[in-house]
């Protein structure tokens, strides 16, 4: 398999960005709404000056085939969220998310956070078995209002970072 690694995102990134969140299939996975190239431009914009939030492009090789978000890097907590983890749909299924996810975990502890938790639709098998392989377990059934209005259950799944 290729290398698998991360490059923190920049404003060049908005049109890949556009493009992997107005999938249909990642729309349809992560109950959101479409979205223009502006606000992708707005937005990376918004993470460069925002202390709490850091955002990279995943890469199979030379090739950009995702993205994933991580916020609440100024918890007073230790606690750090993964917002938001994608791949293009041919990269789906062969661990490049989870080689991705193991990568921001190790920065994580590496910084001395103590916890990473997240939220998925409990419907979302494929991205919770994703998750379990890194070592998060569910902690929390909730429901929730999506980006694109639907109420979905779900779950927050947490990793302990240092016992």
């Amino acid at each position: 398999m290729a290398t698998i690694h991360l490059r923190t995102v920049t404003e060049n990134d908005a049109r890949f960005l556009c493009s992997v969140m107005n999938t249909g299939s990642i729309l349809e996975a992560l109950n959101e709404v479409p979205t223009t190239l502006s606000d992708w431009q707005s937005a990376i914009r918004e993470w460069n000056n925002d202390d709490d939030e850091e955002d990279y492009i995943i890469f199979h090789g030379e090739t950009p085939v995702g993205w994933l978000g991580i916020n609440g890097l100024s918890s007073a907590n230790s606690t750090a969220f993964l917002k938001l983890a994608a791949l293009l749909p041919q990269y789906q299924g062969l661990g490049i998310g989870a080689a991705a996810i193991r990568q921001v975990i190790e920065i994580l502890r590496q910084r001395g956070y103590s916890c990473v938790s997240l939220y998925t639709d409990q419907d979302n098998r494929r991205a919770q078995a994703c998750y379990r392989k890194c070592g998060f377990r569910i902690t929390e059934s909730l429901m929730d209002e999506s980006s694109n209005g639907k109420i979905v259950p779900r779950f927050r799944m947490t990793l302990q970072l240092h016992p």
